[in-house]
């Protein structure tokens, strides 16, 4: 069925319309689907001008219902399902209303604590899955379904492995492997950055590396179409109910479509052993290769948006300017001693400070370094080298101004060395 004609129809006419639209939405499996998503399959309120208790449409909230949708349609019959890195009580209802209740669900979970009052069916394991030596607590073959939902982008390549090879390890013959993670195609278009993650692979990637570690993909779904034929879309959903033919459409359209949409997930049968050393080269290959990306993900603040002569994206802070020119990316760093290096280049402001480059963990000023210009122009390669003595999530970089100065600078970043080596 075509929503976009309904909802064009619908715009100015007020209830009667949008009950028809609402009405024959539900008549089909995909208006049902979609209506369901975005919380519209609901009665009028009781003014009758809108669907009552109407989510504020977000990027979170259509992901969130996107992905329960997966989950109600993943294959049934577990009894015993694993799930890696649950956050809290929360997850095992939302588990349950979507899928259905099983006879036992182990929650294993290394940095959460533990949530009071489980559900009687729930055992917790204060452990970590990806952890080296695994988790002795639970039974070899003992598992008929692992759901890994938003984890893989949270880990280094042998926390990858380490995943893989353990989620084989616990199921039973033909168990399912379920994983879903952002999709890098879109990420780094996207320049998309979330503060506790690694490196996102694409479906491609995610295929590979689910055969070498002994599984075989049965199904890859879309959630939230982003690449409409080569057209990029906004990646946050409109919040107009009488305009959400786009959004509608979007949903439905992502799920045969994962290397155009914002996540991927896959359904993955265990059908052998990992090769693990294979693995960990597929791996390390996609992290060597998609790691100055990632490092690069870095955008405007304060600062003028401009093409460079090389063209490449920059930034200008004009003379008379004071503030962050550009900031970024956000994401997870490991104990070590890291460089993080910014081209900058300068027009005034001789004998003063005419930048100063910020590095920042969460809200901690972890290190900086600051331009003192000897002379009126010039450019340089301003590094700020930092140690860090314990995993920091949301690490970034912000290029503070004084306003002394003409400032221009790539929207781009360079770290040395590797963090996974």
């Amino acid at each position: 069925m075509e929503l976009k004609p309904l909802v064009r129809r619908a715009r100015g006419r007020g209830t009667v319309e949008l009950k028809n639209l609402l009405r024959r939405a539900r008549d089909s499996a995909v208006g049902q689907r979609a209506l369901d998503a975005c919380g519209l399959n609901q009665p009028l309120s009781p003014n009758g001008d809108s669907p009552s208790a109407v989510p504020t449409l977000s990027l979170h909230n259509v992901l969130h219902e996107s992905r329960s949708i997966c989950l109600a349609e993943m294959p049934k019959g577990a009894d015993v399902i694993l799930s890696v890195g649950p956050n809290g009580r929360w997850y095992f209802d939302w588990f349950d209303e979507e899928y259905g209740p099983v006879k036992r669900h182990i929650g294993v979970e290394a940095y959460t604590p533990q949530p009071e009052k489980l559900p009687n069916n729930v055992d917790w394991i204060a452990e970590d899955l990806a952890a080296p030596g695994g988790v002795a607590a639970v039974e070899t073959g003992s598992v008929d379904l692992v759901f890994s939902g938003q984890n893989i982008e949270h880990l280094w390549p042998e926390q990858v492995v380490s995943l893989l090879s353990e989620s084989n390890r616990v199921l039973r013959k033909d168990g399912l492997l379920v994983v879903d993670s952002p999709n890098r195609l879109l990420t780094s278009v996207y320049q998309w950055s979330m503060g506790e993650h690694t490196v996102e692979f694409d479906p491609v990637e995610a295929e590979t590396i689910l055969r070498l570690g002994g599984f075989a993909l049965e199904r890859m779904k879309g959630l939230w179409l982003c690449n409409d034929n080569g057209r990029l879309l906004p990646l946050e959903p409109s919040d107009d109910v009488l305009g959400g033919a786009s959004w509608v459409r979007r949903i439905v359209r992502a799920t045969e479509r994962p290397h155009d949409s914002f996540i991927w997930w896959a359904e993955a049968r265990k059908i052998g052993e990992p090769d693990v050393l294979g693995l960990l080269r597929a791996v390390t290959s996609v992290f060597e290769a998609s790691w100055p990306e990632r490092v690069a993900r870095v955008k405007p603040l304060n600062g003028i948006t401009i093409d460079l002569p090389d063209g490449r994206p920059g930034v200008y802070m004009p003379r008379g300017s004071e503030g962050y020119a550009l900031i970024g990316p956000y994401m997870a760093l490991p104990p070590g001693t890291f460089t993080f290096s910014l081209p900058v280049e300068w027009d005034g402001g001789a004998g003063e400070t005419v930048c100063r480059l910020e590095l920042i963990g969460g809200d901690e000023l972890l290190g900086s370094a600051e331009l003192e210009a000897t002379n009126a122009r010039g450019n340089v390669e301003l590094s700020c080298t930092t140690t860090i003595h314990k995993i920091r999530f949301a690490v970034h970089v912000r290029l503070w101004c004084p306003g002394v100065a003409d400032v221009t600078a790539p929207l781009t970043l360079t770290m040395s060395p590797d963090p996974w080596h």
